[in-house]
């Protein structure tokens, strides 16, 4: 809901006012309605405001009394059960905000006592004046940003790494900047691709005195302690009906939850069945909710399902259109915000468009159906997985009978190894995901090995790809003014889908259904649930992500790159472009294409205007070309 930003020098230091308004337009924003600044000596912070809870001037944040100072950005759900709470203590109100009762529950009772006792999505730095103290959290999945720099004795922090640019240099880390071609930097956790400015990891805090530097990240939340054996086996035995009773509960209270709110609410809706069952349920429970939705024009339309939907729940569906050549007009404007090359979710742009569309509407917060495929398995190439062992039998079976002549079956078959591409990947992450995964392993291993590894699918998705879609839909609500909610990522609902065996997600049926995995039924729980509320025809969707004319329609002529921050950092000769535009498949140019984008902006210091110039005279997007692969 808003944009943070805030500086801690050592002792006797002072911090500059005027660095904090810098900082803080950058981020106007994340919070047009109202803009502050809190400082005094060594420390300062401001804040970006987007109302949506109390929308009089008492919301207004930072937040201090005579020894702690808060700012906040996001949403907590259970706010009004802690208000009654802190109330039958003796706390008294003068808002009736959410960020009050956040405040008034971390000067009573502390950061770790708090961290447990709020549920919602939150990034916030909260200040002890008295011991000279910032402490920086994250919420338990990363859904809102916090990037922080330590340099030169000085702590800053901010929701984007535009506000830390205004006032310290954070250039690209080439090595990283390279890499995003492979998407690591829309998926990253804990760092950025800039040098020296990092990610606060979701469900951490970060801990940093005047004059010292940050502690180490404190884990308050580790989503491998919500794996529970009992649980799981509960659910295993539960008879089909009350399981779905309990889903269909469990994300109904979610739903209304999220839907409080002071300003007009909307749904963000594809068309598909995660989005059209949250836009459903939550039409039946505000009569003014609007549905908005992105038409990409051609062939990847799903306007008519998104339609479909508006006359089932009978609610407004307004339209963003998107054509295939906006993807050029829209390029620079949406990596300024993405802050990291656009590589694996190019639909940024018609995202960006569907929430101006709502801001057009006087929208402020709307729902969204993201969490649903990470939670209950719903992507194509989970379920295929069942199938590369029969698809590789053939080659199995010359394995077993070359195995009579060891040397020949090493010659015709030789073992494979990462390649040096993809080692350096992962070392650029920090080997993240092995890591993650051997801790994943060993807190199922209650669970038959046969099935351990697909059970564990759900929170590899959740801490991998996840936080990319989360990433998106941050900055492109945010470009808007506009805030996402997430209803599959409510606590509770996690919670019961990583201990949901993964036999009661997948369903069974003797039709073909899906080419990708036959006879699979992908998040068949969630199909069940939507039944009473969406139409047949959109039950029976198949999965199609968010597809549109993405990098594998671009096409450049040579001399793009030249004079670009990619020619500088690679020593690109116009003779070695043009023999890579002849050479290479245009999908790889183009990724490298977004990773010049990124560094014309962020690196060479290029205007989104001319960034923009420069992209309209040499890319084209060839509409005939291969489907783009779709992704949420």
């Amino acid at each position: 809901m808003c944009g943070i930003a805030g500086i801690l020098k050592p002792p006797h230091a002072i911090v500059d006012p005027a660095c904090l308004a810098l900082m803080g337009r950058t981020q106007t924003h994340r919070g047009p309605d109202n803009f502050a600044v809190f400082s005094e000596a060594n420390f300062g912070c401001a804040h970006n405001r987007l109302s949506i809870l109390d929308l009089s001037p008492a919301g207004n944040q930072p937040y201090a009394d005579d020894r702690y100072v808060l700012v906040y950005n996001g949403e907590i759900y259970n706010y009004l059960e802690l208000r009654q709470k802190l109330e039958g203590l003796g706390e008294r109100f003068t808002s009736s905000s959410d960020t009050a009762v956040l405040f008034a529950h971390l000067a009573r009772f502390g950061v770790p006592a708090t961290l447990q006792a709020i549920r919602g999505m939150f990034a916030f730095s909260f200040y002890d004046r008295q011991e000279q103290t910032v402490t920086l959290c994250r919420d338990r999945l990363g859904i809102k940003p916090l990037v922080w720099s330590y340099r030169g004795g000085a702590l800053y922090w901010a929701s984007e790494v535009k506000a830390l640019r205004a006032v310290c240099d954070a250039q690209p880390d080439p090595i990283k900047t390279l890499y995003a071609m492979v998407g690591s930097g829309e998926h990253a956790s804990a760092y950025t691709i800039f040098s020296d400015v990092n990610l606060v990891p979701p469900g951490t805090s970060i801990t940093c005195r005047a004059g010292e530097a940050p502690r180490p990240p404190e884990t308050y939340y580790d989503i491998f302690a919500d794996v529970d054996p009992a649980t799981y086996n509960a659910l295993r035995r539960m008879p089909q009906p009350a399981l779905d009773e309990l889903f269909g509960e469990l994300l109904a209270r979610s739903v209304k939850g999220m839907l409080m709110s002071d300003a007009p609410m909307g749904a963000f809706v594809s068309g598909g069945i995660d989005s059209g069952l949250i836009g459903a349920l939550a039409a039946a429970q505000d009569p003014n909710l609007a549905l908005f939705t992105a038409n990409v024009v051609g062939r990847h339309s799903e306007f008519g399902d998104a339609q479909l939907l508006s006359a089932h729940v009978q609610r407004p569906l307004f339209e963003a259109r998107f054509t295939p050549e906006m993807l050029i007009d829209d390029w620079a404007q949406t990596t300024w915000h993405y802050e990291v090359p656009l590589i694996t979710h190019t639909n940024a742009a018609p995202f960006a468009r569907v929430a101006q569309a709502a801001r057009a509407q006087g929208v402020k917060a709307v729902l969204t159906g993201e969490g649903a495929d990470e939670l209950f398995l719903g992507y194509p190439k989970l379920l295929a997985r069942r199938f590369q062992k029969y698809l590789a039998a053939p080659v199995n079976l010359m394995k077993a009978g070359y195995g009579l002549l060891p040397e020949l079956r090493a010659y015709l078959f030789p073992e494979t190894t990462p390649s040096t591409e993809g080692f350096l990947n992962l070392a650029v992450q920090g080997f993240e995901r092995q890591r993650l995964r051997a801790i994943g392993y060993e807190a199922y291993a209650f669970v038959p090995p046969a099935q351990r590894a697909e059970q564990y699918l759900t929170i590899q998705m959740l801490r991998e790809g996840l936080i990319g879609l989360l990433h998106r839909n941050d900055r492109m609500g945010m470009l808007a003014s506009i805030e996402s909610r997430f209803p599959f990522l409510d606590e509770e609902l996690v919670r019961f889908a990583i201990n949901l065996p993964v036999q009661r997600k997948i369903g069974r049926t003797w039709r073909l259904y899906n080419p990708k995995h036959p006879f699979l039924v992908d998040k068949a729980i969630v199909r069940r649930a939507a039944a009473p509320h969406l139409p047949p025809a959109l039950l029976r969707k198949r999965k199609s992500g968010f597809p549109m004319y993405g990098l594998r329609s671009v096409r450049t002529r040579a001399g793009y790159f030249q004079g670009g921050y990619v020619a500088g950092l690679l020593r690109l000769s116009p003779e070695a472009e043009a023999y890579m535009l002849r050479a290479q498949p245009p999908y790889q140019v183009a990724k490298l294409i977004a990773v010049d984008v990124f560094g014309r902006l962020f690196g060479m210091g290029q205007s989104v205007a001319q960034v923009s110039e420069h992209l309209k005279a040499w890319v084209t997007i060839a509409s005939d070309a291969p489907q783009e692969q779709r992704e949420r």
